[in-house]
Formats: C-alpha cells, sequence, structure tokens
C-alpha cells in the first residue's frame, strides 16, 4: 500500500504547516496522511496483539494516532522537524507488562523480533535510562510500509504514572510534558513534585522488587503498595482541581 504522497511532497507540506502557510488542501493532504498511518498501525496492532496473547503478562492497549490539533501543535513545538516523517510518535502502540523490568525487557526483545524493518531490527530507546519529566518506559521505533511507528512498552506502574502525568498535563499545561516553564498555582505546584517523586519511587521500587535480597524485596513490595495508593490519591486530588 502507497503513501498518500510522496517524501519530497511531505516535506514541503510540513515546511507549509509549521509556518503557519497552509490552505484548506494542505490540511485535507494531512488529513489523508493520519489515515495512512492509522491504517498502517492498525495491522501492526494486530500482529503485537496475536504476540501478547501468547505472552501472559502483555497487555496490549489501543492504536493511537495523533489528531490534526496535536500533530500541528507538535511542528510548531519543534521547528527544526523537515518532515512529518521524522515524528516518532505520530503513530503509536502501547503495550502494558504485569510483570517485572525482565518480563520488560522480554516483551521488548519479543516485539523486536516479530516486527523488524527488513535485515534491520527496531531502534529501542530505553527511557528507563534516560526518562524525560520523569517519564519511564521502553520505546521501539518500527519501520512499517514507508513510516515511523513507535511501540511504548511499560510496566503496569509505569503506565499508571504516565496515564495521570499526561492528565496533569492536560489541566495544567502541556508544556509539563516537555520540561517547558507552565504557570502553576500553590497546589498545582504540590501535584507536580508529587508526581515527580513517586517516578523516582517507582524507578527505585522496580531496581528493588527483584533483589536476591528477601528483605529488599519485602521492603519494595510494601514501598509498591504505598505509590499505587499515592498514585490513586494523586488522580482524585487532580480531579478536585479548578
Amino acid at each position: 500500500m502507497a503513501t498518500p504522497i510522496s517524501g519530497s511532497q511531505v516535506k514541503k507540506l510540513t515546511k507549509r504547516l509549521r509556518d503557519g502557510a497552509e490552505t484548506p488542501e494542505d490540511l485535507h493532504a494531512l488529513a489523508d496522511i493520519l489515515i495512512y498511518y492509522r491504517q498502517v498501525l492498525e495491522r501492526a496492532h494486530t500482529e503485537v496483539a496475536r504476540l501478547c496473547a501468547e505472552t501472559p503478562h502483555a497487555e496490549p492497549m489501543a492504536p493511537r494516532v495523533k489528531t490534526l490539533k496535536t500533530t500541528l501543535q507538535k511542528l510548531h513545538r519543534q521547528p527544526d522537524l523537515r518532515s512529518l516523517a521524522q515524528i516518532r510518535d505520530l503513530a503509536g502502540l502501547r503495550v502494558v507488562v504485569h510483570g517485572t523490568r525482565a518480563d520488560q525487557d522480554d516483551v521488548v526483545a519479543r516485539i523486536a523480533t516479530k516486527l523488524p524493518d527488513g535485515d534491520r531490527p527496531p531502534k529501542i530507546i530505553d527511557r528507563r535510562l534516560d526518562p524525560r519529566s520523569g517519564y519511564r518506559a521502553v520505546h521501539l521505533e518500527i519501520r512499517r510500509e514507508g513510516i515511523l511507528l513507535e511501540v511504548q512498552v511499560r510496566t503496569a506502574l509505569q503506565h499508571q504514572w504516565a496515564e495521570l502525568f499526561e492528565r496533569t498535563a492536560d489541566r495544567l499545561g502541556r508544556g509539563l510534558r516537555y520540561c517547558e516553564p507552565v504557570q502553576l498555582a500553590p497546589e498545582a505546584e504540590t501535584l507536580v513534585r508529587a508526581l515527580d517523586e513517586a517516578a523516582s519511587t517507582i524507578d527505585a521500587v522496580e531496581a528493588d522488587i527483584t533483589s536476591t535480597d528477601p528483605a529488599v524485596r519485602q521492603r519494595a513490595a510494601m514501598a509498591q503498595r504505598r505509590v499505587k495508593q499515592a498514585l490513586d490519591a494523586a488522580n482524585h486530588y487532580l480531579e478536585e482541581l479548578r
């Protein structure tokens, strides 16, 4: 299945969209591109879901493609982008792993084997080692049918934190996701600090939960329960913010 327009046309379209010089025809072209991304993504999702069905601790989430609005926001936020094709997360899949980091690594390896780009393995980006605004996960960049897809593999705690952080950024300012300055009321600052502390706690808990020392594992299990409770409380607090 061919992409709606050529690579050179995509670059020209990207420049007009980024510069705010788009025409109604350009917006129609962008919509067609996003439809194509969704079609490719859904086929990839079918393969990932089949893989997850064979892996007891892996849960595939619904595929998602950026909307017209968020795609335009992305272009304006990253003026160095020369083509829509460079946006890694324009279309993506998520897999939640109900297990340890070793289980997470296992799922990443299975996906990398299942969805290669010809002879090239997918690019793996370990956000556990290099987090962004507290966000941790393992990402795979996969080329399928001429486009770039992103697969995010998260543990259950990483996923719970990320979902809450995304809702917080939607409520308080999307700049939070990109380490941009956001004016916050004192109670909102308290929530953001609590999320930052929770991210560090999750990282420590997931490192310790598989320790060979029973005492360390026990402390990690107790901390795991506390951080789940803290995230539930933070979610409730977010809902109460005006």
